[in-house]
């Protein structure tokens, strides 16, 4: 025969004080992040004003990069590894900006090695240049010759074409026409033809090795031979 155990009594739940406590932890909680979304409200909002300034009264020009560093230029601590310059009025206005380093260069957004003397479009706002933002997706004319220079070189050196009165040119017609094809883009993975996947990961020896035994860039190299 089974037997019946009487069911326990459990003491009787207050939901007035759990309520309470469920309420004073979360004011505490609140408390606690309130300042963490102040400051994110503050670097936000900062961030949406100069996006505003820049779209309605942005203005133009050229910048030149004067420093690039492994470090921050003003002081060791900070992020900010390029130093440039750009005209307002009759004065130079100093920026500073951000770029991806590895063991061998600093590198921008469009994937080319960054040097001293590297000209890129830049937007100021029109009566603060303290607002600005540096365009390295749109180098000048200049930095774009310098670049396709740079790329008949290395061309050159790994012997695309066999050394001959003609290599020279070869090379500059090869870079000219990996540029019209394959942009910036183009020019960096022939830049970058033996960085190792750890040290560049968009532009590499294996990248490279894909690139160059592409069908269109055999027929481009072939185009150039004459």
């Amino acid at each position: 025969m089974l037997s019946r155990v009487p069911p326990q009594k459990g003491k009787p739940i207050n939901l007035l004080k759990s309520k309470k406590k469920l309420q004073i932890t979360i004011w505490h909680k609140l408390l606690f992040l309130s300042p963490v979304f102040a400051i994110i409200l503050i670097i936000k909002g900062n961030e949406w004003y100069s996006e505003y300034q820049l779209l309605n009264n942005g203005i133009e020009t050229v910048a030149t990069i004067t420093i690039v560093s492994s470090i921050g230029v003003r002081d060791p601590v900070e992020i900010n590894n390029v130093e440039f310059e750009f005209s307002y009025n009759d004065s130079i206005v100093k920026g500073y900006s951000l770029a991806q380093i590895n063991n061998n260069f600093a590198f921008s957004e469009n994937g080319m090695p960054l040097f001293v003397g590297d000209e890129f479009t830049l937007k100021y706002v029109k009566d603060n240049p303290e607002i600005y933002e540096l365009n390295y997706n749109k180098p000048t004319y200049k930095t774009i010759e310098k670049y396709i220079f740079i790329t008949s070189e290395t061309l050159a050196a790994i012997g695309i074409y066999p050394k001959s009165q003609s290599q020279i040119k070869q090379c500059n017609c090869l870079s000219k026409k990996i540029y019209n094809k394959y942009n910036l883009d183009g020019l960096a993975t022939i830049i970058f033809h033996d960085e190792l996947i750890v040290e560049n990961i968009m532009h590499n020896s294996f990248a490279f090795k894909k690139f160059i035994n592409k069908k269109e860039v055999k027929e481009l190299i072939k185009m150039c031979e004459n």
